[in-house]
């Protein structure tokens, strides 16, 4: 065992195992597709899957919630006006006139399943002519809505739908009518539509962290606090809000920071970790994974950076640069510190307590920039730093796979599936760390039924130059 391994353990059995959950939205092809989580809903959320038979055709199961097509959606469709949808529901002019007429003592959720297949329905007129699947997401408070609107054929191909104002007036009275469900509103809904008719649909109450493409201003979440209060507030949403920005250290801060660390004598807490060397060709290896069986989600090499954005909100950047330097940063979605922080007006944790200049807004993450920044270490070519941080134990939601060589290959077979053959993807990894992977090693590990993306594996490892000079 490797010192960067028994490093690795020793946080384990000091500090508890971290959390580690890995997963890829893309399944191997012929393997039963996976369902979203948290891309767009997040877990916990109410989620009706009824066919819309009484306005629709004939009753069919709903389809399972469709991944985005990417790590960060496209912008949202513009909504513009057209016709409602003949046979179905009128659409009134305005939320306001069907709300009037509602009674609370009607069963709620039957309305809400008549409502979303009006919703849906009054996108038809719009569907290509081989459509299968339709699927719509919004995000709305009081004061603002944006949404986009997609149709998917069998071999899914998608086709962008414009929302109508007139599905957008029943969108918000769908958010209306369902306040009794929990007491509150939801800000996002996920409505779903298969050719059949059969409807389904997911309200996110916001526990966890929206797409930034999804994400409406301050202003408008202002507005919808005053008309709904909330006891405590999810920590994106803290932090969205909180317009002093208190963790931006641009390097023009670092530089006035450093100095005023150095006068006061605060100095950076060392500690153990693996080293960078490690890391970096661990984090590569997963992102392989990642872009071997198609998936969007997952980590990623990007020249210098490696970087991974979990399907629950978490995530890290790890910078390296000259000097034998590295900035390792990122959040985890629900971090302790930051709710005590912004919830309970605890102080704000000094993650950049002792550190150089040179840690600073281009080499951190970007949620030093949205107040989510929730640990950050860096390496000096000696030794790894950090000011206020965690235990890097303790980050496990907002990392790939890395904590040992084995945890590494367990997670890679377990998402190539049954078909991974175990001692060539341990080979993989310990060529990762020796910078020694060659195209062989690659499709070794990688190649099951000529199914998968080897050449875009191949290409990760040798955007971080760990290939062999041969390859």
């Amino acid at each position: 065992m490797s010192d960067n391994e028994s490093d690795g353990e020793a946080l384990l059995i000091a500090d508890g195992s971290p959390d580690i959950p890995f997963s890829m939205t893309a399944a191997m092809p012929g393997a039963a597709p996976a369902p979203a989580v948290a891309a767009d809903v997040a877990p916990g959320t109410e989620t009706t899957s009824v066919p819309a038979e009484a306005r629709s055709g004939a009753a069919a199961s709903a389809p399972e919630p469709m991944p985005r097509s990417g790590p960060l959606a496209s912008e949202p469709t513009p909504i513009a006006a057209v016709q409602p949808v003949p046979g179905t529901a009128p659409i009134p002019a305005t939320a306001s006139a069907v709300e009037d007429s509602y009674d609370p003592t009607t069963d709620i959720r039957e309305y809400v399943t008549g409502l979303v297949a009006d919703i849906t329905g009054a996108l038809l007129p719009d569907a290509p002519p081989r459509w299968e699947q339709l699927t719509m997401t919004c995000a709305l408070t009081i004061s603002a809505m944006t949404g986009d609107a997609m149709f998917l054929d069998a071999e899914g191909e998608p086709t962008r739908a414009e929302i109508s104002d007139a599905a957008a007036d029943l969108v918000r009275l769908l958010r209306t009518v369902t306040v009794p469900l929990t007491g509150r509103p939801w800000w996002r809904v996920r409505l779903r539509r298969d050719r059949s008719g059969a409807t389904g649909h997911e309200f996110d109450y916001g526990d966890q962290p929206f797409p930034p493409t999804q994400l409406l201003t301050p202003d408008d979440y202002r507005a919808d606090l005053e008309a709904f209060p909330l006891d405590r507030l999810p920590v994106w949403l803290a932090a969205h809000l909180d317009d002093r920005r208190p963790q931006l250290r641009t390097p023009a801060q670092s530089v006035v920071r450093a100095r005023i660390d150095r006068e006061a004598g605060t100095v950076a807490t060392p500690f153990r970790f693996l080293d960078p060397e490690t890391l970096w060709a661990r984090w590569t290896t997963v992102a392989a994974t990642a872009v071997a069986v198609g998936s969007d989600w997952g980590p990623r090499i990007l020249g210098a950076t490696a970087i991974f954005e979990a399907t629950t909100g978490s995530g890290a950047t790890l910078h390296r640069l000259p000097g034998n330097r590295a900035v390792l940063s990122g959040g985890v979605w629900n971090a302790p510190d930051l709710d005590a922080a912004y919830n309970d007006g605890a102080p704000m944790p000094d993650y950049f307590a002792g550190a150089p200049e040179w840690v600073s807004a281009p080499v951190l993450n970007p949620r030093v920039i949205t107040g989510q920044l929730s640990f950050c270490y860096w390496w000096d070519g000696a030794g790894w730093h950090c000011g206020q941080s965690p235990s890097p134990a303790r980050i496990g939601a907002a990392v790939p796979a890395l904590w040992t060589a084995e945890t590494v290959t367990e997670v890679v077979c377990g998402v190539l599936g049954p078909g991974a053959a175990g001692a060539a993807v341990r080979d993989l990894v310990l060529a990762a760390e020796s910078a020694t992977v060659t195209r062989d090693i690659v499709a070794a590990a990688f190649d099951l039924d000529g199914d998968t993306d080897l050449v875009g594996a191949f290409a990760q490892f040798a955007l971080a130059g760990l290939v062999s000079p041969a390859s």
